[in-house]
């Protein structure tokens, strides 16, 4: 009677344990699968600020800020990379400055690292802005710009 119990309580923790491992390799498989696209919301932290839909994505850091035509689509290692427009910091003289630019960076779980690159039509020149990080879900607190 003792050694069949024993039996039987060995016999459920092992069909416990099992159980649990096939659910834990069923998440796992899900969380392998990387994204495709950036995933649409915002992204926040720092000075810098993103807002992704499936029609734009529009990005912001300090008193600048670019658009980005479209869902980001990335590869199998989160990287990116996309062109759109920029426009220059705010300031007492504002020059509807839509420059060419590029967003390129890496998603890495719900953090985002990213930079811009802008081609300066006027300067003749390209700048970088970044790198900078954002989070997903998580607000920027708004800084007070120039007008």
């Amino acid at each position: 009677m003792l050694r069949s119990a024993i039996t039987a309580r060995t016999l459920a923790l092992a069909a416990l344990i099992m159980g649990a491992a096939a659910c834990a390799n069923s998440v796992d498989v899900l969380a392998a699968a990387p994204p495709t696209q950036l995933p649409f919301g915002n992204w926040g932290g720092g000075v810098s600020d993103i807002n992704a839909s499936s029609s734009a994505t529009q990005v912001s850091i300090g008193c600048s800020s670019g658009n980005f035509a479209g869902s980001v689509a990335l590869d199998r290692s989160g990287r990116f990379s996309v062109n759109g427009s920029w426009n220059g910091p705010s300031g007492p003289v504002r020059l509807n400055s839509q420059m060419p630019a590029q967003l390129s960076g890496q998603l890495i779980g719900t953090s985002l690292t990213f930079a811009v690159a802008v081609n300066d039509t006027i300067a003749k020149q390209v700048s970088s802005l970044g790198p900078e990080t954002v989070v997903y879900g998580r607000t920027t607190v708004p800084i007070a710009c120039p007008l």
